[in-house]
């Protein structure tokens, strides 16, 4: 069997497999984050799956251990969204970034829109979109976490994607 090179070897099994419990503890964490816009709120659902993890889910060592995390973490995600709104983005953005006032707010005023057209997505293109655009994950590991078919999967990447170009570019 041919192999790619070594680089592109790493970059797949960085998102293939975390290497420990404190890197998986961190990709849930950063895929949380996305889901809820809170940082506090997604430190807690990272716990709560985690502590699920112990008494419900695969054993540490079982392979299975990562998707049943994002599943868990995706279902606890969608309930608390549920039960409370997002934040405004302000102070997660950098104003050193901008090079004028009005980049800074223009800039802030198109992520928040690019968050708010996330956020109306249905959840499964919302939960696709973001596992493979922000989390880098293949089809195939959404595919497994999400328990659908590549193809659904596939399907709800394009559904998400056209809605933000809809959404995004009718609005500018």
């Amino acid at each position: 069997m041919l192999e790619g090179p070594p680089a592109a070897n790493a970059a797949a099994d960085q998102t293939a497999a975390p290497t420990s419990l404190d890197e998986l503890r961190r990709r849930m964490l950063g895929f949380a984050i996305k889901l809820v816009w809170n940082r506090d709120d997604a430190e807690e659902i990272v716990q709560d799956a985690f502590q699920l993890s112990l008494t419900k889910g695969p054993a540490v060592t079982d392979p299975a251990l990562a998707p049943w995390l994002y599943r868990t973490v995706t279902n606890l995600c969608l309930n608390q969204r549920r039960r409370r709104p997002p934040q405004p983005l302000a102070d997660w953005l950098d104003p050193q970034d901008a090079t004028s006032p009005s980049d800074a707010v223009e800039r802030a005023e198109s992520i928040e829109s690019l968050r708010a057209a996330i956020g109306n997505l249905p959840d499964q293109q919302r939960i696709a979109l973001i596992l493979r655009n922000m989390q880098q994950m293949d089809y195939n590991e959404i595919a497994q976490v999400m328990q659908l078919s590549v193809a659904a999967v596939r399907t709800h990447v394009h559904l998400a994607r056209r809605a933000l170009a809809n959404k995004l570019g009718g609005s500018q």
